[in-house]
């Protein structure tokens, strides 16, 4: 598949795994059928006039696993913006968000964003009011250190779902977060920041992709 003249930065496929989407540096997210790869719908930026959507580029794209016609997305513009895909648009948006990696993901009507910044960078929002819910505190950064600018941020996939997994760059950490407590429950420190994360089905491991070109499997606390 060439999206010509785009920059693919975000990926993410429903969850019957029938079709795909895309975001990148256009403003535009494309869902494909998986089966024959041809772009099915093209949600348009907001340069288009026609619609809500991104004006900046796309970090991220994530489908609604309870409802597959619906898929969001998040970027440099500072929005998320909601996509009904039988209306063709953006129904609603939130805005607050600055995302810059994989750093969006849903839990029912709650939505997660990391964003890249020093401050209010773990936030959960309401997916149907577009309002916050909460901020998770990151806490202190290792001394000397920077503060943690988000790259990833994703829910775990088992049981309630009750962790967060959060990284980023500057003070270079990976975090865990009780969704309950809203504390940090386990942390890692690396060389390099953390780009990508991914919580195993069964939530006993977390795979880390680090600027160090490496990938880590790191162990849940119990």
């Amino acid at each position: 598949i060439n999206e010509e003249g785009n920059q693919v930065y975000a990926i993410d496929y429903v969850s019957d795994g029938s079709r795909f989407a895309s975001g990148g540096r256009d403003c535009s997210v494309r869902v494909y059928d998986e089966a024959t790869k041809n772009c099915v719908l093209s949600l348009g930026s907001s340069f288009d006039r026609q619609a809500v959507g991104h004006s900046n580029r796309i970090f991220a794209v994530k489908f609604d696993v309870a409802q597959p016609d619906v898929l969001i997305s998040a970027g440099w513009d500072n929005t998320v913006q909601v996509w009904d895909l039988r209306a063709g648009h953006s129904v609603r948006s939130i805005w607050g968000a600055h995302v810059c990696g994989d750093a969006l993901d849903l839990d029912g009507s709650t939505v997660l964003t990391g964003s890249w910044r020093p401050t209010e960078q773990l936030q959960l929002w309401d997916l149907r009011s577009s309002e916050i819910i909460e901020e998770i505190a990151w806490g202190r950064s290792p001394l000397g250190k920077e503060p943690c600018q988000l790259y990833a941020a994703q829910f775990s996939k088992h049981g309630q779902r009750d962790l967060i997994a959060a990284g980023g760059s500057g003070s270079n950490e990976l975090k865990l977060f009780s969704r309950s407590s809203k504390k940090a429950i386990g942390s890692l420190a690396l060389e390099r920041g953390v780009y990508g994360l991914d919580f195993a089905p069964n939530g006993k491991t977390i795979a880390i992709a680090a600027g160090d070109s490496k990938v880590r499997v790191v162990a849940v606390p119990q």
